[in-house]
């Protein structure tokens, strides 16, 4: 299980003349194992989904894990500030510190690889490049980034720095646990963008420290 909420978390952890600044991107996500002792897990995370918010420096992410956990993540690159709202089998949790502390913690991962790829593919109407990005184990996942949708990535383990554009379609392989993700909604506008990047942490949730975050495995 330890090495499930790593996939997660790491994982967890992207032709028109003018970019797409300020949205909101939804994706299904199934997930597939052929280790048995995945399988459980797998059964879990069905129906996951995650969707993606963004206006000029301001990201929030909220991916929902099947039964297991939903996670929110919100960064604000102009501030540097970083919130991330954890809530399921692990109870509330809320890890409040900055996007230089997070990148601090990211730096001990091992660095992947990523090749370019010179193919193209249409999603939802936006024109897709390929990118591979390689584990130290040599695992691969490829990446569908349009370039025409600019989101602030910093802090946000679900979008890759090293990918140059937005991903509308991925594939995550990491121990052992593959999961696609497919987009199914893009809408231009937000509403009520205010409440969306509220970093206040809501009543209910129990401030942490990374190093607590660490000791419970993830």
């Amino acid at each position: 299980m330890k090495q499930l909420f790593i996939a997660l978390l790491t994982f967890v952890a992207f032709s028109s003349s003018a970019q797409l600044t300020e949205g909101h991107v939804a994706y299904k996500i199934d997930c597939v194992s052929d280790n048995p002792d995945m399988q459980m897990a797998v059964t879990m995370l069905q129906g996951s989904t995650m969707e993606i918010y963004f206006n000029e420096g301001l990201t929030r992410s909220e991916m929902k894990m099947g039964t297991m956990m939903s996670i929110s993540t919100l960064t604000n690159e102009k501030t540097g500030d970083f919130l991330m709202l954890m809530s399921g089998m692990v109870g509330k949790n809320a890890i409040l510190t900055t996007i230089d502390e997070m990148n601090k913690e990211k730096a001990e991962t091992p660095e992947m690889e990523v090749t370019l790829v010179d193919e193209t593919k249409t999603i939802m109407g936006y024109v897709c490049k390929k990118a591979i990005m390689t584990s130290e184990d040599g695992s691969e996942s490829v990446f569908w980034y349009t370039e025409e949708i600019k989101v602030a990535s910093k802090g946000q383990s679900y979008l890759n720095e090293k990918v140059p554009g937005f991903p509308l379609e991925y594939e995550i392989n990491n121990a052992g646990l593959k999961m696609v993700l497919t987009v199914t909604e893009i809408e231009k506008k937000l509403k009520k963008a205010g409440d969306l990047f509220d970093f206040n942490i809501p009543e209910g949730y129990k401030q942490m420290t990374l190093e607590q975050l660490k000791g419970m495995g993830m």
